[in-house]
């Protein structure tokens, strides 16, 4: 009972001493949370990976009744054979929607001036001009080169960064063969993770833990798929409205704001603006068809799908589901914006059990 108790004391001061390096010196923090969990990427995968592939393995498992490893093998085929048909028939044609807009980057900076000289004029003779006329062209001009030369960068530096992209493609495939380890004796793995938490605490104990592991997991897995299902929709029915009506980047546009909408409220505002610049700067016209497109696809999200497949899986509201993003966003960037969410469920499952526990739950 003292070696449980003082492993459970070592515990709580490895988790106290994190949380105090995190708050007085998080840049160093971050650095070398950084450093080491790059190194754990391929580890960090492979979890994933089977959290998301293992009930469609169950599902071949049992509905063809072959053997797991059978399964295991036919999901990973299924979703390489996706991936390529993604890769073999969308992503030349997003190719060629970027370098068509790298082309027309200057033409573009010339609009935007001739936009920001017409809006001058128009506050000037409404006497609405504040500034001089020199003083604001010039300062429009600046922030204009500026932010074109930000979209070149971006361009050359995905180019040339085929090093990076090949050293991370490596570690998502030993990730995938991870996986596929687990996956065909996720028994034991099971197994091994319920002895060490035996190890460490008591039975119940445990057994509650893993009980509560097993409810985070159903949170993860059905905000995920919910998200991938609902972002799926809104961006086919943004790319078939804008490609019906002629609207340019039409499947730049689709893929963006599903993209996007993985990411609750805020992707979808960021991926929508990126949008309407883009087509703005195209044929201003057409707007009015962007509009239209993510207006019926955002009603879809918030009236018809979203609420059957996602408003369940994580029962928070719209505050919190936003805070969770900033929170997730601020600490881990993007993927922390999307993984927020969840993670703020599950601390709402921590929640419940407290009540529950203290017997305080209406």
């Amino acid at each position: 009972m003292n070696k449980i108790r003082g492993i459970k004391l070592l515990g709580i001061g490895i988790v106290l001493v994190i949380i105090q390096s995190f708050l007085q010196q998080y840049d160093t923090f971050r650095e070398i949370y950084s450093t080491y969990v790059g190194y754990l990427v391929p580890v960090i995968y492979a979890f994933f990976i089977t959290i998301f592939l293992e009930p469609i393995v169950t599902i071949i498992e049992k509905k063809l009744k072959i053997r797991r490893i059978l399964a295991v093998l036919l999901t990973i085929f299924l979703v390489f054979v996706l991936v390529g048909i993604f890769i073999g028939i969308i992503a030349p044609q997003v190719i060629e929607s970027i370098k068509d807009l790298y082309g027309k980057l200057p033409a573009m900076q010339g609009r935007l001036e001739k936009y920001a000289g017409e809006l001058i004029e128009y506050l000037k003779r409404k006497g609405l001009l504040l500034m001089g006329d020199d003083e604001i062209k010039a300062s429009i001009t600046k922030f204009i080169k500026e932010n074109m030369k930000y979209l070149q960068d971006f361009g050359i530096s995905v180019l040339w960064n085929i090093v990076w992209w090949g050293i991370a493609l490596t570690k998502f495939f030993i990730g995938f063969f991870l996986a596929f380890l687990i996956l065909i004796d996720k028994e034991y793995f099971v197994r091994f993770i319920n002895n060490i938490f035996s190890i460490i605490f008591e039975r119940e104990k445990a057994k509650s833990i893993m009980v509560f592991l097993g409810e985070s997991r159903e949170v993860l897995l059905k905000f995920v798929w919910g998200r991938i299902i609902v972002s799926t929709a809104v961006g086919i029915i943004t790319f078939l409205v804008m490609f019906l009506s002629g609207t340019p980047y039409a499947l730049l546009s689709g893929i963006m704001i599903g993209v996007g909408n993985m990411i609750p409220y805020i992707g979808s505002i960021i991926a929508g603006a990126i949008a309407v610049l883009l087509v703005g700067l195209a044929e201003p016209f057409k707007l009015i068809f962007l509009g239209l497109a993510i207006l019926i696809a955002q009603t879809v999200d918030g009236w018809v799908i979203g609420p059957k497949i996602v408003s369940e899986t994580v029962g928070m509201g719209t505050f919190w589901v936003v805070v969770a993003v900033l929170i997730g966003g601020s600490l881990f960037g993007p993927v922390g914006m999307f993984f927020g969410v969840p993670a703020f469920g599950i601390l709402k499952l921590v929640y419940i059990k407290l009540l529950n526990k203290r017997g305080d739950s209406n």
